[in-house]
């Protein structure tokens, strides 16, 4: 483990937030995790809850850190961690990891390493080389004039602290590692990382921003033990966990989720002095609503500062349903207009949720505006239907975010 992040946090307060499948919470120490229960201690009063119902438990008090690592692994199933010492042969991979100290993991589980500290201005186009499919390793190098990064595709068999060897056609090349950026490792055309494990079936989130993804966790005391989906038991300090997030196969996010009517009626009120002079289609491609991004598409989804993988971002005048067959208890969003404009100036937009034709939630969203946690009851919902609207007769800013929507699943659908 690295002594700076463990002096940093080892004092951090335990005191934990408990959310359940059927919407309760619980606040207090955690105390315990087993193979099937969690138990909180809440105002003095021990609290056993049965694990499979228990969405995530959040530890609100601790700050973020950052942890001195600059090396990353990247894992098939969404997984993310800091690390330094990154070794490869053409059975395992090992490396000392900021969150789980040192670990030994099949090659089959890495998508991919980045062995260089992160340089912001290579971001884009590293993260273009991950989400690229190839049957061959690609191994990327920063341009000699430190414009951006190239690659080249071929075999990687090795990887050591001092050179890459690798194979490019039909010749083995030993790359000096102080060269490359990072490598993307090859895999079978059609396939792709597997961001759903179900031998990954806990999500911990580390202080530090690490993602690791387990197949069981307990805890005794201040130390939690995963079991990795390759089967290696890993310990680390409770301290230096953010988030335990147990909703794998319970949730699923809305921007996942196809919509069966997605009705755009235009960015300008009939009778307003600039209604039509867009074509209807040219506006639905420049401002229709977008899942993961914002209406730019290049972005993602940001409230006050907070940046969210999920969700979508909607601009008025917008109507979407999706047709839930009652197989959802409830859903959950953090709802604002998004920062790529909330700072624009002072302007409104609507927000009407229905549920069977039922108003679940209506609110007028004004750019001033916190972003609003929310929580809806779903049972026995079959259709599901947003509408953003023009709040005070025009678009301007609305672009509003539902960051992080996702829908419960109802336990008797489980």
């Amino acid at each position: 483990m690295f002594i700076l992040t463990l002096l940093a946090v080892m004092f951090a307060p335990t005191d934990a937030e408990i959310s359940t499948l059927g919407g309760q919470t619980y606040s207090g120490v955690l105390t315990s995790i087993t193979s099937t229960t969690i138990e909180i201690s809440e105002n003095g009063k021990a609290v056993q809850l049965p694990i499979d119902d228990v969405m995530a438990v959040v530890f609100p008090a601790k700050n973020p850190a950052a942890a001195d690592a600059p090396q990353a692994l990247y894992f098939t199933d969404g997984g993310q961690l800091q690390g330094t010492s990154i070794r490869r042969t053409a059975k395992s991979l090992t490396a000392n990891t900021a969150l789980l100290g040192d670990i030994d993991a099949a090659v089959d589980k890495i998508h991919a390493v980045r062995l260089q500290a992160e340089n912001p201005t290579f971001a884009q186009q590293w993260s273009t080389f991950l989400k690229r499919e190839s049957e061959k390793d690609n191994l990327i190098v920063a341009r000699r004039d430190g414009t951006g990064l190239d690659f080249l595709a071929g075999i990687v068999s090795n990887v050591t602290a001092e050179s890459i060897e690798f194979l490019l056609d039909g010749d083995k090349i030993p790359v000096p590692a102080e060269r490359v950026y990072g490598i993307v490792f090859g895999r079978q055309k059609g396939t792709k990382p597997a961001a759903n494990d179900p031998n990954a079936a806990v999500q911990l989130t580390g202080i530090s921003g690490d993602i690791f993804k387990a197949k069981t966790i307990t805890l005794n005391g201040a130390e939690l033990k995963a079991e990795s989906s390759w089967g290696q038991l890993l310990k680390m300090p409770l301290s230096q966990v953010q988030k335990i997030d147990l909703s794998a196969g319970r949730v699923q996010f809305l921007s996942d989720m196809p919509a069966l009517v997605e009705r755009f009626d235009g960015i300008d009120p009939e009778n307003s002095l600039f209604a039509g002079l867009i074509e209807l289609d040219q506006q639905k491609l420049l401002f229709g609503p977008q899942r993961d991004t914002t209406i730019e598409r290049q972005s993602k989804l940001r409230l006050r500062g907070r940046e969210y993988a999920k969700g979508l971002c909607v601009h008025s005048r917008t109507e979407m349903q999706w047709d839930l067959e009652k197989r959802f208890s409830s859903m959950e969003c953090v709802v604002g207009i998004d920062d790529e404009v909330a700072f624009n100036g002072s302007h409104v937009v609507g927000l009407k949720i229905t549920g069977d034709g039922e108003v679940l939630f209506e609110k007028l969203i004004a750019t001033s505006d916190a972003p609003l946690p929310i929580r809806l009851s779903l049972e026995g919902v079959s259709r599901f239907t947003i509408l953003v609207d023009f709040g005070d007769g025009s678009s301007v800013c609305d672009w509003l975010d539902f960051a992080d929507a996702r829908l419960v699943i109802a336990k008797e659908k489980l």
